[in-house]
């Protein structure tokens, strides 16, 4: 007999035919292999780029035009008409608003208020300066000027100074009567920015201070010498050395009274002078 086949329901499998050209497909790895479903996926990824860039550039272009169109009325709108200024005693309006440099035409927009402080900084009268815009056409200035406190003289120049030694402006030898006076000191070092020289100045200026506030007349400090700051007010002589001015000046002035020493009347006493220079000590002698 021959023997009968027994399907049990399975179906009958139909194999084709491979192209010679397809790769053979073995294992798991042969599945993933799909170069077709790869390339589909970097063509939609360049298309979207592509229409992305398209886009961005379609609404950049738009915009620009747009503000082309819109550029007067902005300009319109922002153009700085007013500057208020507040906080000027020895500087004109004229003098910061050069300053500043503000250009025809310039808007609130245009107009940067670090910019045009940093330029307020560079007068050397200027120690603080503030911008601040106020819609729709204001620029609003706040100043803090330096305060001259002395000046340096030598027998050509000199120099009104600030309490920190900042130059403000040169003077002829014949102005500045109203402040204190320093000499010993070449005014062009500290032009310059000489260190030492600067430090002497506002050694000196630390000394008139001291001396302003005790005396009604000015005085005048010799620092010639770096070793001897001397000071001259109202017929005194007052060598106080190098420096701690502020320790030898209480010093003085708490045996002012027991040695008589008066400085409100100098037709009616004798010019005197007192030696600080010593620790501990005041040394007080009759000038000739």
């Amino acid at each position: 007999m021959r023997p009968t086949k027994r399907w049990k329901g399975a179906r009958q499998r139909v194999r084709t035919a491979r192209p010679m050209w397809a790769p053979r497909r073995t294992g798991r790895s042969a599945s993933r292999w799909r170069p077709s479903a790869k390339l589909g996926r970097l063509g939609k990824w360049i298309g979207w780029a592509g229409l992305s860039l398209l886009v961005a550039g379609a609404i950049g272009w738009g915009g620009w035009q747009a503000y082309r169109q819109a550029q007067p009325i902005l300009h319109d709108w922002l153009e700085v008409r007013e500057v208020t200024i507040a906080g000027i005693q020895h500087l004109s309006r004229e003098e910061v608003l050069e300053r500043l440099g503000l250009q025809p035409g310039e808007t609130l927009w245009s107009a940067d208020p670090a910019v045009l402080g940093e330029r307020l900084l560079t007068h050397p009268w200027i120690k603080q300066a503030s911008v601040t815009r106020s819609l729709p056409h204001r620029l609003i200035v706040v100043l803090v000027e330096r305060q001259p406190v002395a000046m340096l003289r030598s027998s050509s120049s000199a120099l009104l100074l600030d309490k920190e030694g900042q130059v403000l402006t040169p003077l002829s030898v014949l102005e500045g009567a109203e402040f204190p006076i320093l000499i010993g000191v070449d005014p062009d070092r500290v032009m310059q920015g000489d260190d030492r020289a600067r430090q002497l100045v506002r050694n000196g200026i630390r000394l008139a201070g001291l001396l302003g506030d005790e005396f009604d007349g000015l005085p005048e400090i010799d620092l010639g010498n770096p070793e001897n700051a001397v000071a001259y007010v109202q017929g005194l002589r007052f060598q106080f050395g190098p420096a701690s001015f502020e320790e030898k000046w209480e010093r003085y002035r708490k045996i002012d009274r027991t040695l008589h020493v008066s400085v409100g009347d100098e037709q009616a006493n004798p010019k005197h002078e007192i030696d600080l220079r010593y620790p501990g000590k005041v040394i007080v002698r009759e000038r000739g």
